[in-house]
């Protein structure tokens, strides 16, 4: 995935501060992934997401009441980009329906993380492991697609264009 080159400090600080708060929450879904029972991650995942999506998309100021409010012209801009980004998740009412369909978008890690954890020894440590790397991976495209949204809502262009 390329990094754009838009550059706006207001944005990049969100950006940044999304980040920070992923890795502190992509733990809990680690330490989620570490307890043998079956499916017991995924309900965590949801309910995480559930709370963070509408988190992130608050920060960028990208909640379904914002994008209504703004001028005809920029609620054009932020829902093409919104399209192609391909984010089901921005400028949504965030529903557990939506984001258990894109925990399937990560469908086989999920499934592998569930049979790790059977594994003696190390399956509780390869668990832990793709259960932090699946939540960072796609809370962290969610930041980057809020990105490029609001960065069109303010008239910003990157230079390299989509991922």
């Amino acid at each position: 995935m390329a990094a754009s080159k838009i550059r706006d400090p207001e944005l990049e600080a969100i950006r940044q501060d999304c980040r920070r708060l992923i890795r502190k929450v992509s733990w809990v879904s680690a330490g989620a992934a570490a307890v043998p029972v079956p499916l017991f991650d995924i309900v965590v995942d949801v309910g995480v997401l559930y709370r963070l999506i509408p988190e992130v998309n608050r920060r960028f100021g990208l909640e379904p009441e914002n994008i209504e409010a703004m001028a005809e012209e920029t609620r054009l801009r932020v829902w093409k980009r919104r399209a192609e980004r391909g984010s089901e998740l921005i400028g949504m009412v965030v529903t557990r329906t939506l984001i258990r369909r894109s925990l399937q978008t990560m469908g086989a890690r999920l499934v592998a993380r569930q049979v790790t954890k059977f594994i003696p020894l190390g399956g509780t440590l390869v668990a832990a492991t793709l259960g932090y790397w699946v939540m960072r991976k796609l809370a962290d495209r969610h930041v980057d697609d809020c990105f490029e949204v609001a960065a069109a809502a303010r008239g910003l262009e990157p230079v390299q264009g989509k991922r």
